[in-house]
């Protein structure tokens, strides 16, 4: 077999906002953009499915954050996400109990972010291990991203 199938762990956060999620299962992420401040507004991202289709999911959240245009990063084509940090917390301006407040990811070659401020909150990492990557997201949001996952695919096995 050629691929592993992909892995799905999470979410982490709050119970506000709606689910949203992903209906074809992902094999490389390809962006990703995010709107922040205090808190993560919304994310959304692009990713290719085992047919090497581009899908994109997103935005999941709100229009605000600290600067009118938002945040991309564009993987390169050999780079792949092998851990994300984030955290979650109050964002007590809003009165809201748990929503994600900071967000970092660590490629094989770069690492881009925290983008927002992880005050009063809890941290947390998923590395990747074996050569595997992170390839999508799911999560709740409103006007903010409240809760998210991760999409893992395990190091590619080519031995039948």
């Amino acid at each position: 077999m050629s691929s592993s199938p992909v892995v799905k762990l999470g979410p982490w956060g709050g119970d506000d906002g709606v689910a949203h999620d992903i209906t074809v299962a992902p094999q490389r992420l390809e962006s990703i953009t995010i709107r922040w401040g205090k808190v993560l507004h919304s994310v959304a991202f692009t990713y290719r499915d085992k047919d090497n289709q581009l899908h994109t999911a997103g935005p999941w959240g709100g229009a605000g954050g600290e600067k009118e245009d938002p945040d991309t990063i564009t993987l390169g084509p050999s780079e792949y996400i092998t851990q994300v940090d984030w955290s979650v917390g109050p964002f007590k301006l809003k009165e809201i109990e748990h929503c994600i407040t900071s967000l970092k990811f660590v490629t094989n070659q770069a690492s881009y972010g925290p983008f927002g401020y992880a005050v009063d909150s809890t941290h947390y990492s998923l590395p990747v291990l074996n050569n595997g990557s992170v390839v999508g997201m799911f999560g709740r949001a409103g006007d903010y991203l409240h809760a998210i996952g991760f999409y893992v695919l395990p190091e590619t096995s080519l031995a039948s």
